[in-house]
């Protein structure tokens, strides 16, 4: 049960802190981490605290006095901020909810998990205190007030029952049974936080910071494979609300299939940008002039001739070290607009399992770059015909839409590349604006068409000034690709280095 209210317990607490973290905690359905942390007192209070202090206020003010049973909260604060990556968690976290939501809530269940165990359940003194105050200030008798406190669990309302019942619903009675049980809940909770050993508490903090980087760091690829940040998205006309990101997040963290798909495009889009950065590229080039640099594929012969002559290789060395060697200098030829990109998906049957996964990483990949192009993005997914189709307009994504077209499989009988195609050509004929789109055919099956489709599809590229990429997976021939294909990249083995592979599809 998420808590209505967190009392203050160690630091002052702003109320938007408050609010924003328990806006989180109902978003992740966090009910688990509270109910297991009820086995330390003030255990909820600890959480926004932590909350607080990456979202809003580092070192906030501390309470005058604190309840003395923060004893061990107060001694982890101490720890938290002088741990290494403690400010690199601020940066992170500081005015943006979603991040400081998830790494409280990891920080905080990394804590749970590896502070040691209490010898017996420790009773919440504050909410012993609670009771007495509503007892003092109520007419009613205790066991109607027990009725209406919400801050209670299961558990401490079935133990005040039996109390009550045992003092036969007397107020005094039970005003003063409280009162002994309050002083008794303090001494354990100053007991236990005695026996918690200092290098315990700090090797606890150094794990639970490293989960919560670690756990920032997946969610960071969730977010990005829809094509979102943290903060505001860039190249876009929405608004899309802390909340709507912990929404598709959590969807993305409960489905293993996103997850993996997340994790992938996390890997090819480090390829990717990196490939797009690089000023100059090789296979979408022409030479330019001389340079100085140690390319081995641009070297002048001169410089090669080195290489064959023992006397002159110090003199090649040298200058390769020293980036000093000369070379040919290639200039990048972009295209003057760029048309819709669109990504026609295999949904075969034998496309199930993992080659799904990593063309659909691709198909992640590709969005981003859709995204950040301001390009309009299409999947089409097919079997032997087009069995779904998912548009994304530039600077209007929809986020949600993405992730139930990465979800979708059809698990069809047979491939024919035929209607995916013909439905991007007639997609891209329709509309004058979509001419000189670029489409990617991702497929892991040989289809067979006959001289006629090819010439009708060579046709229609070259009147619409069309590029078609295809991605062939297994130990197939490329023949049937060639007849109609730019550029063929054919990935044998859907390892790690399968993504380097089809590097330069990242330059479309």
């Amino acid at each position: 049960m998420i808590p209505e209210e967190f009392p203050p317990f160690v630091y002052e607490v702003s109320s938007l802190s408050r609010l924003f973290w328990r806006e989180f905690a109902i978003t992740f359905h966090t009910d688990e981490l509270f109910s297991q942390g009820e086995r330390l007192p003030g255990f909820a209070s600890f959480t926004v605290e932590i909350f607080h202090r990456l979202y809003y206020e580092p070192a906030p003010e501390k309470l005058d006095p604190s309840p003395p049973e923060s004893a061990w909260a107060e001694k982890l604060h101490n720890e938290f901020s002088e741990i290494i990556g403690f400010e690199n968690l601020v940066r992170q976290c500081q005015g943006n909810q979603l991040a400081a939501g998830v790494a409280t809530m990891e920080f905080c269940k990394t804590v749970l998990d590896r502070l040691p165990q209490p010898g017996y359940k420790l009773q919440d003194p504050q909410k012993l205190r609670d009771f007495i105050k509503q007892l003092k200030n109520s007419s009613q008798s205790p066991a109607k007030i027990l009725k209406q406190m919400s801050t209670l669990n299961k558990q401490e309302k079935k133990a005040l029952g039996e109390l009550i019942r045992s003092v036969e619903d007397d107020t005094d009675e039970m005003l003063a049974t409280l009162r002994l049980l309050g002083q008794s809940a303090v001494q354990d909770a100053e007991y236990y936080a005695q026996g918690l050993d200092s290098s315990e508490i700090r090797q606890t903090i150094r794990v639970a910071v490293a989960e919560t980087e670690e756990k920032l760091s997946e969610l960071t690829q969730w977010l990005e494979m829809i094509g979102l940040n943290w903060g505001i998205e860039e190249g876009t006309e929405q608004t899309v609300s802390s909340v709507e990101k912990m929404e598709l997040a959590s969807r993305i963290a409960t489905n293993e299939k996103l997850k993996l798909i997340a994790k992938l495009s996390g890997s090819l889009k480090d390829i990717a940008d990196k490939k797009r950065r690089t000023k100059t590229e090789d296979a979408f080039g022409e030479l330019s002039s001389i340079e100085l640099g140690n390319n081995l594929a641009r070297l002048l012969p001169l410089e090669l001739q080195k290489l064959t002559q023992p006397e002159l290789f110090p003199l090649f060395a040298k200058g390769y070290y020293e980036h000093s060697l000369l070379q040919y200098k290639i200039v990048g030829k972009e295209k003057k607009s760029k048309g819709p990109l669109i990504v026609c998906l295999d949904s075969s049957g034998s496309m199930a399992g993992h080659p799904d996964t990593w063309a659909k990483a691709v198909t992640a990949v590709l969005l981003q770059i859709a995204h950040k192009d301001n390009r309009h993005f299409r999947v089409i997914h097919f079997d032997t015909r087009v069995r779904r189709t998912d548009d994304f307009p530039p600077k209007h994504h929809d986020y949600r839409k993405f992730l139930d077209s990465m979800l979708s499989f059809y698990s069809g009988g047979g491939t024919n590349w035929e209607p995916a195609l013909f439905e991007a050509i007639k997609y891209i004929d329709n509309d004058q604006s979509l001419h000189k789109a670029d489409i990617v055919l991702i497929t892991d099956a040989l289809c067979d068409m006959s001289q006629d489709v090819v010439e009708k599809l060579k046709s229609n590229k070259q009147h619409l000034q069309t590029n078609i990429f295809s991605i062939l997976i297994g130990n197939h021939s490329e023949k049937n690709l060639t007849k109609f294909s730019d550029r063929i990249w054919v990935i044998k083995d859907l390892s790690f280095e399968a993504s380097n592979q089809i590097e330069e599809l990242f330059l479309i």
